[in-house]
């Protein structure tokens, strides 16, 4: 796309101005973003940071084994086959006249038994951002019909670019140079130093154009934001919003933002003064939480099964014509199979058997996730609520509404298959 506004003429004449990217640059990256792994074969230990092999008999799963060489821990991979090549991202925060400028470099590490690995990076984004939060951006092509959103052209150039909606925008580093540049208005809106996790152009851009982000970050409720900017952005007219201000002015920082929100849920439903500190900044957030929820539960189960079953069936036709399309959706990989929750009753046995709050909650009414249950060799084990905006995992959580063991083998195996539901999606 050619610049066309004064303001993209500028933008493209201080890109074409930006230094190169050195190789020196790149090396933090290298050693920050990639793991160091060995491949075992017949009895034989290859190191891929070096190129050396060692005989090693026993492999123990998940064993580390340091090399003899070059003396780096290394973690056994079974993804080798012919070679193994691993591709992440890094970013150079800075600023120029009145741009704030992310630039994102795409990096690749290709190893080899016997060989030492081999390094390529290059740059396939540059994202301008000016004091009122606007954005515009320079990107190289990407291959038109494949399945990843980042199969760059390495050989095309940084070009304007006018499609906003692009989840590439998104993307988050896996590494910031440490030494960054940023503009003034961005550090009077609370920026400090720190990404908590979020990517710079989406934290930039939100204390620059949202005042609830800019208060969240200003009064160090870095997991609310987190909320905020990843779930249902919370409201001026809401509840959260009303809570929110009782625990900045009382000095309470929310550090488990997700199960807070259940929690003013509950006390809404039992008629409780969210104005009270007593009620909104418990001393014990998840006691009193599960305190509550273990209550909602028990009047539930209380009622007769009959009524139970008239609750379940007057909710499973909105639930049925709402979610059906995703019904039959399941994942499986080794002893771990995840399946979409296809009924209301379903919701009920799931609480009941993790002792959670998604049946008395009524997560069968949220529009915008997906709920589903993660099994372990056949038993329950966590219970994940998906969104259906971003596809991000919102919640994986199991007994006690806590994270089980399975947790991180659980959320991958999720990741992995995202594009299922992706699809089913498109094809309603």
């Amino acid at each position: 796309m050619k610049p066309k506004s004064k303001l993209e003429h500028e933008i493209v004449a201080v890109s074409n101005s930006l230094p190169a990217i050195a190789h020196n640059q790149h090396k933090p990256a290298f050693s920050k973003c990639f793991s160091h792994s060995a491949v075992l074969s017949r009895n034989t230990a290859f190191c891929l940071e070096c190129g050396h092999n060692w005989k090693q008999e026993i492999q123990i799963k998940n064993q580390k084994v340091t090399c003899p060489h070059c003396l780096k821990k290394l973690e056994y991979t079974n993804k080798y086959s012919n070679g193994l090549k691993e591709t992440d991202y890094y970013q150079i925060v800075t600023a120029v006249k009145d741009f704030q400028i992310i630039r994102m470099v795409c990096i690749s590490k290709t190893m080899k038994k016997l060989q030492k690995p081999s390094y390529f990076a290059h740059e396939v984004m540059q994202m301008f951002i000016t004091a009122d939060g606007s954005m515009r951006y320079l990107s190289k092509n990407v291959m038109g019909l494949s399945m990843y959103i980042d199969q760059w052209i390495t050989s095309s150039d940084l070009e304007l670019k006018s499609n906003y909606n692009t989840p590439r925008l998104r993307l988050t580093p896996s590494f910031i140079q440490p030494r960054i540049k940023v503009l003034p208005i961005i550090k009077r809106n609370g920026f400090c130093g720190k990404f908590y996790g979020i990517a710079p152009q989406i934290l930039f851009r939100e204390i620059l154009t949202d005042s609830i982000a800019e208060t969240l970050i200003k009064s160090n409720q870095m997991d609310l934001l987190y909320y905020h900017l990843r779930n249902t952005p919370i409201k001026r007219d809401g509840k959260i919003w009303g809570a929110l201000k009782i625990c900045i002015r009382n000095n309470y920082i929310v550090n488990d933002a997700k199960l807070w929100v259940d929690y003013l849920d509950l006390l809404e439903y039992y008629w409780k003064d969210l104005k009270s500190v007593k009620y909104v900044c418990p001393a014990d957030l998840r006691k009193a939480h599960d305190k509550l929820m273990s209550r909602k539960q028990k009047e539930i189960m209380k009622k007769t099964f009959e009524e139970n079953k008239k609750q379940i069936g007057k909710n499973q036709k909105h639930y049925l014509k709402a979610k059906q399309h995703f019904f039959g959706l399941t994942f499986s990989e080794k002893n771990i199979s995840i399946s979409v929750i296809e009924s209301v009753k379903e919701f009920l046995e799931e609480a009941c058997y993790h002792n959670h709050c998604v049946f008395t909650n009524e997560y069968y009414k949220k529009q915008n996730s997906l709920i589903l249950s993660a099994k372990v060799d056949g038993i329950p084990t966590e219970t994940i609520q998906l969104s259906l905006e971003n596809f991000e995992i919102l919640q994986s959580r199991g007994r006690g509404n806590k994270a089980s063991k399975h947790n991180k083998q659980i959320r991958s195996v999720m990741i992995r298959n995202l594009h299922h539901i992706q699809n089913r999606m498109k094809a309603a």
